[in-house]
Parts: C-alpha cells; structure tokens; sequence
C-alpha cells in the first residue's frame, strides 16, 4: 500500500533474461502510454535475481470474473458489453496507431487483462511484457524481417481482440476441457445456425440481434486465419463506435 492509501498488485514476471539496460529502455516504452483507459504501472524493480512491477490494485475484477465468475454483484448486459469493445477498440487503436512513430502492442491481450476501474471503466493492463525484448527497436529497423515480425505482434493484437469480442457475444470461455471458442463460433456459424452463437442472456434482454450479427462480422474479420486480411484497430474503432451509436439511437427511439 502506498502513503496515500492506494493499494497495489505486484507482478512478478519470469523467465525474461534481459539486462537491467533493456529492461529499463521497456519500461520507458510502456510508460509512454498515456491514455485514460491504460493502466501502467505505477513502479517496477530489477535485479538479476528477478523483476517485479506494480499497479494499482482495482478492486472490481477483470472482464474474465464478470463474464464468468462475478462475485460483485455486477451484471454485463449488452449495452455494457459493446461498450466494453468500443473501449478497448479505442484504447488499442491509439496504443498501435497513435502512440508515437512505432506504437506498443500489448502482447498478451484476454478478458484477464481487462480490469475495471471504481466507475466501470475498462483498463487494459500488463501491456508491453510479453512482446520480444526488442520490439521497440524491431519498428525502427529497415530489414524486411524485423518489420514483418514487428506486424506480426500487432496483428496477434487484433485477433485476441477478435477472441475478447467473441467472449463478449457468447459468454463462453475461450478454452475449457477441450472446448475451443474460435473453432466452435466457426463451425456453428458454418452450418447457418449464426443465431445460436449468442449468449441466450443477451437475446432475454431484448438486446438487438442485428448489431450482435454486426458486431460478430467484426469478431470474424480480426480473427481471419490470414494476418494481413485482418482489420487495423482504427477500423475495429470506426465501427464499433458506429454500431454504439447507432445502438443508443436505436434505444432511444424506443424509448
């Protein structure tokens, strides 16, 4: 706990063998990041014996507990859920996009990762940790190689963003005793039963099957088996903003 009352998680991150130097030029590049829907960390320690890094503790758990284990009492309805992916469309957007002339990638994007803030806002954090030691360099190096590697930890960014948005539609969880999200959404989706993706607690909400079809088609485009046929966070942000306004309308219409 910090002097101010703040309460902290420690993170302690193994089996990666970089010096002090590289260690320090990374947690340079994560704390970069300034955006609202971020979560950095708030110190880190290094020593040859380990390395360690803090944040903030928040104590309303991650969108893995609330999607699938909530103890709170908090209950994701549809309206909360898109706008949980706009969210994070938003915050990666800029994390890949504009964050400087190279841009960060995450590394190791899931719903654990999620965390929510005292007012339900979602924070993506442990950003930046488990991306190649020298990714931040990778970016400004003229060999087609290294630029093709750096693509490729973008691109994996977006197709976990396709598996979060997955989550978020059928309140399934990625894996379990040999249950495969992406290979089950794909093969139902296959025999034209698209509707039984949805999680049935979304369709008893009344929540609108037009754009959870719509919001799928987007899940289906960032987990596209090919890597360059897969959309740029900024499109993911462009139409999941539209799909929310166009949700809001549709509500107050309604109303």
């Amino acid at each position: 706990m910090l002097d101010n009352g703040v309460l902290l998680a420690v993170k302690r991150i193994k089996d990666w063998g970089i010096s002090k130097h590289d260690f320090e030029r990374r947690m340079n590049l994560i704390a970069q990041v300034k955006h609202p829907l971020v979560m950095p960390p708030v110190a880190y320690y290094c020593s040859q014996q380990e390395k360690l890094l803090a944040y903030e503790y928040l104590t309303n758990g991650s969108l893995f507990t609330l999607l699938y284990g909530s103890q709170s009492g908090h209950c994701l309805d549809w309206r909360s859920r898109l706008d949980v992916a706009v969210k994070i469309a938003d915050a990666l957007a800029y994390m890949h996009e504009e964050l400087g002339e190279s841009g960060i990638a995450h590394g190791n994007l899931k719903s654990s990762n999620i965390l929510f803030d005292k007012n339900m806002d979602p924070q993506i954090s442990e950003y930046g940790l488990m991306v190649a030691e020298n990714q931040g360099v990778i970016s400004h190096m003229k060999g087609l190689k290294n630029r093709s590697m750096s693509a490729a930890i973008f691109r994996a960014d977006i197709y976990a963003f396709g598996v979060i948005l997955l989550e978020l539609l059928t309140g399934k969880v990625v894996k379990n005793d040999g249950f495969d999200l992406v290979k089950w959404v794909n093969s139902v989706i296959s025999e034209e039963w698209t509707a039984e993706v949805f999680d049935r607690s979304l369709i008893s909400q009344g929540a609108s099957e037009e754009r959870m079809v719509n919001l799928l088609q987007v899940a289906l485009k960032c987990i596209n088996p090919s890597p360059n046929d897969r959309l740029s966070m900024s499109q993911v942000a462009l139409i999941t903003n539209a799909l929310r306004d166009e949700d809001e309308k549709s509500v107050s219409f309604d109303s």
